[in-house]
């Protein structure tokens, strides 16, 4: 089986795991470097009044054969950049994925009403996958009616019934799952999430590789 970790920050040495690494972007970025298949982005902790040069770099990369998404970019209103910068930034990098015909890998903090209305503003082609997701079945319920795709992380290892219900409610073709940590296994996410839904990890794997490969329109991993 061929566990599919959405959001790494590094790659697991498991020939079982396929990591999605994570690569952070700033404007004094100087050398790009990846041992495989990886997202670029502006995450907003490091969006600065230079944000603009950061995400031409951002744009140089998306053409790079391993650089399947953009991101995590997004909204955060508990870090201490500017929040108008924030937003600019992350309208600007959600226009970016869809010129470059890339899913957008989205990091989302206290903000969800201004991510709804910058979805709606920017009405994507491409997909978005909100990662991360901690919020309980109604929030999910809203977020996958715009056609989003959420993705789980360490909070499945603790008991949470609103969470547990969010899980539940996604459709096999819109929900990944993540590590987003190097001390968090992706397999005991796997196995909690298996066990939420009532399926075993063998199915589970089968499915998010599925939705893995057609959401980051790959015909394999590697």
């Amino acid at each position: 089986m061929l566990y599919v970790d959405a959001l790494a920050q590094r790659r697991s040495a498991s020939q079982n795991v396929a990591s999605l690494v994570n690569i952070r972007v700033t404007a004094s970025m100087e050398v790009f470097e990846t041992d495989g298949i990886c997202t670029v982005g502006l995450h907003p902790w490091d969006v600065t009044q230079d944000w603009r040069d950061a995400l031409d770099i951002v744009e140089e990369l998306a053409s790079e054969e391993l650089v399947l998404g953009i991101g995590e970019c997004g909204l955060d209103r508990q870090c201490n950049a500017s929040w108008i910068h924030q937003i600019d930034a992350f309208e600007y990098a959600a226009d970016l994925a869809e010129r470059v015909s890339k899913p957008l890998m989205v990091h989302c903090l206290k903000a969800h009403d201004e991510l709804l209305r910058v979805h709606k503003f920017i009405d994507p082609l491409q997909p978005w996958i909100l990662h991360g997701f901690v919020k309980g079945a109604d929030l999910a319920r809203q977020f996958l009616d715009t056609g989003m795709t959420l993705s789980f992380g360490s909070a499945v290892l603790k008991e949470s019934a609103s969470l547990v219900e969010a899980i539940r409610i996604c459709p096999s073709e819109r929900i990944l799952l993540e590590t987003d940590s190097p001390d968090v296994l992706i397999e005991d996410i796997y196995a909690a999430v298996a066990a939420i839904r009532g399926v075993s990890i063998d199915e589970l794997c089968e499915a998010l590789q599925k939705t893995f490969e057609k959401t980051f329109i790959r015909d394999q991993l590697s």
